[in-house]
């Protein structure tokens, strides 16, 4: 009795000291990553552990950003490629919409033309010989505050489709202080003003002069065959060539 008594503190003992190894075993093999074989349930430590001092968001950010800078990048590059391409076009339309212009006349360009040295020269080799005779005649006026006698110097001449002429206007200074002027022009009927070339004119051009100056004006005009031939211009036989005078403030 004696014996066994003695043995029961100790088999206690012995048995607490086995069951606290066992437990700091189950423990040990939980940090590392195997649970104990005498657990029916997985172990808690299976939680991902943080340690001190880290930022568990950190490796997320941190590859967000980098997609996002990624993504940044191909954005930019793109915009650059855009830009490019849209100045290489802007510079390449410059001459195509120019070709444009000089093909349609568009955007008031003017076409190339057969010119009236061309046309005549083509009139005189052709040999053909118009029977229709034109009486072209001429007018003048001045606008209000130009102190300036404008007049032609012949009232009319008569030339055939295919034919030049030549006429004359003057101009002379009334007043005390020289003074520049400016002219335009129109022809009627409107129609047939296609037909009607001007070689030489004094049209649009400055004209200055001292007081009392007189001068003559040449223009030196072509009436275009194709107006005998053209069908819209049957019944007209008169066309009137007429300038206005303008002072030009200093």
């Amino acid at each position: 009795m004696l014996l066994s008594a003695k043995r029961t503190p100790l088999l206690r003992i012995w048995s607490s000291l086995a069951s606290f190894g066992q437990r700091r075993l189950s423990s040990y093999r939980c940090l590392a990553g195997h649970p104990s074989r005498s657990s029916l349930h997985p172990p808690r430590c299976r939680t991902p552990i943080t340690l001190p001092g880290s930022n568990p968001c950190r490796s997320v950010s941190v590859g967000a950003s980098a997609a996002r800078e990624r993504s940044s990048k191909k954005t930019f590059v793109y915009l650059v490629a855009v830009a490019g391409a849209m100045v290489g076009a802007s510079y390449a339309a410059v001459p195509l919409y120019r070709r444009f212009c000089q093909a349609t006349g568009y955007g008031g360009t003017v076409q190339r033309r057969e010119s009236v040295e061309e046309k005549i020269a083509r009139h005189a080799r052709d040999g053909t010989k118009p029977s229709r005779e034109l009486i072209v005649q001429f007018n003048a006026d001045v606008a209000d505050g130009l102190q300036w006698k404008f007049v032609p110097t012949q009232r009319e001449v008569r030339v055939k489709p295919g034919e030049s002429a030549l006429a004359f206007y003057t101009a002379e200074n009334h007043s005390s202080a020289p003074i520049t002027g400016v002219s335009t022009y129109n022809v009627t009927p409107m129609k047939a003003a296609v037909y009607f070339n001007k070689i030489q004119c004094f049209c649009f051009e400055e004209q200055t002069l001292l007081p009392g100056e007189q001068i003559d004006m040449p223009v030196f005009f072509y009436i275009d065959p194709e107006f005998e031939t053209d069908p819209k211009m049957d019944g007209i036989n008169n066309l009137i060539l007429s300038y206005t005078f303008f002072r030009v403030k200093s």
